[in-house]
């Protein structure tokens, strides 16, 4: 039953639009209509929208285009206690409400809108058809089809106010003179704070960024062969390897312990999870892990292709958790083989039926019918970021592609098997083309960190600080 019968202050400004309804009393086939007070609307679904999205086109200029989207992939949410809809969902930023269609499903026999608290706002008769201005919140009247009863909703449309599909970055170290001396470097965090490892002439320092954004560089007694490329974290402890092939641990990032592994000549750390090491030695991929008497096992891997598709160089791996509960290694790197012009691409996956060390690793195949492969790049950087593998780097490593350094982001959704250059998501403009080494590091509020030329630039998704309602 209808609880509002006695809104008499809308009846001047309703009676043109509802003048037809008392004398509709019969349909075409003369039918008698029964004349009840039921007036709800019970269902609101947007038809398709624009919006406006900024991007940067290939001179590094900012341009605008129009895209479309589907409404009605934003359900509208309707409280028939307080009269009121919206979209829970936020739409995307830069969404054009000017002329919306909406359909509206309700029981009544007349319904009308106008602009909310707006005097001179004048009511409209609704049709499906005709497009509405949602800029503002807007009262929808419902009449039953007794002519007496009313209900008069709310409805409000929710717009992101930031850019939520894009990155926006900011420059907040200019020239570091510390990170400015490292030919080699990688990004960490400890303990929450920024530092990059790195290789000054012949010694291998930390450089640490304070809460006052003050650096300081720290010696470290790391061996002058460590090889500052295979630096890997597992939870806070970091690893490394050595040319000698030797593997270093520490938890600072200065004080590090020699592992009781054997020495393996040509040793190269590929990467880490909870229960084992991975590492590449003689054209094969192993596990290992300590054993009882604290000694290491070296445990050869099985592969589901021929190990000379093995990365030998330039190796970076990823541990992600998929939405099913599989774990899943994700490893990338070259090969010294003269015809490649991509990276390779290598996935292991585990379950609770599947143990870690018994999974299989797989070989991303590149084939003819994928053309979107990652390309061979200098500093190659891999990273999870919002559920995907994205990776970046310096110029295409030499006779390998035109690449010029940090002039696109690359975006894997597939784990490693298709790559694209995404046309949304963009790295900082100021770094195209930069020389020298280039790291970066995710921290736990989702902000990339990205050293470059002495710089540090800060960079997020805007949509990952946005709360589903």
């Amino acid at each position: 039953m209808c609880a509002h019968k006695t809104m008499k202050k809308y009846w001047v400004l309703l009676l043109a639009t509802i003048s037809f309804v008392m004398g509709s009393c019969t349909t075409s086939s003369n039918e008698e209509v029964v004349y009840d007070d039921r007036c709800f609307i019970w269902d609101v679904s947007l038809g398709s929208l624009k919006r406006e999205v900024h991007l940067i086109n290939i001179y590094g200029n900012d341009t605008t285009v129009t895209v479309s989207y589907t409404g009605a992939n934003y359900p509208m949410t309707i409280n028939q206690r307080a009269l009121t809809i919206e979209n829970k969902d936020s739409l995307l930023y830069g969404t054009q409400l000017q002329s919306v269609l909406l359909d509206i499903t309700y029981t009544g026999s007349s319904l009308s809108y106008r602009i909310k608290d707006d005097v001179d706002s004048i009511w409209h008769s609704y049709s499906s058809s005709d497009s509405m201005d949602l800029r503002k919140p807007i009262e929808l009247m419902l009449i039953a089809n007794d002519g007496m009863s009313s209900r008069c909703y709310t409805l409000t449309m929710n717009v992101h106010k930031q850019e939520g599909d894009s990155l926006y970055w900011k420059k907040t170290d200019d020239a570091v003179p510390q990170l400015l001396g490292l030919n080699q470097q990688r990004a960490i965090l400890i303990q929450d704070n920024l530092a990059v490892l790195g290789r000054n002439g012949d010694a291998i320092v930390l450089v640490e960024r304070t809460a006052e954004s003050v650096w300081n560089e720290a010696p470290t007694n790391l061996p002058v062969e460590a090889d500052v490329q295979t630096l890997t974290k597992r939870t806070n402890t970091f690893f490394i390897s050595t040319i000698g092939g030797d593997i270093y641990t520490a938890t600072d990032g200065k004080n590090w312990q020699k592992l009781n592994t054997p020495q393996r000549p040509g040793l190269v750390l590929a990467g880490v999870t909870p229960h084992y090491l991975y590492v590449l030695m003689d054209g094969e991929l192993y596990r290992c892990n300590e054993n009882g008497q604290g000694e290491w096992d070296f445990l050869p891997e099985a592969l589901d292709e021929s190990s000379v598709y093995l990365p030998s160089k330039d190796v970076k791996t990823l541990l992600m958790s998929q939405a099913n509960g599989n774990q899943r290694l994700v490893m990338v790197g070259n090969r010294s083989n003269e015809t490649d012009k991509s990276s390779v691409v290598w996935n292991k996956a585990w379950n609770e039926d599947v143990l870690e060390g018994e999974a299989v690793w797989m070989f991303m195949n590149q084939t003819d019918d994928n053309k979107c492969t990652l390309p061979q790049l200098e500093y190659m950087n891999l990273m999870q970021y919002d559920g995907k593998c994205m990776a970046f780097g310096g110029a295409s490593v030499a006779g390998k592609g035109t690449n010029k350094a940090m002039d696109a982001l690359y975006v894997s959704q597939d784990y490693g098997i298709s790559w694209h250059k995404d046309s949304e998501l963009h790295l900082p403009v100021q770094l195209n083309g930069i020389n020298g080494p280039i790291s970066s590091v995710v921290d736990d509020n989702n902000v990339i960190w990205i050293i470059a030329n002495g710089e540090v630039w800060r960079g997020k998704l805007n949509r990952l600080n946005f709360s589903r309602q």
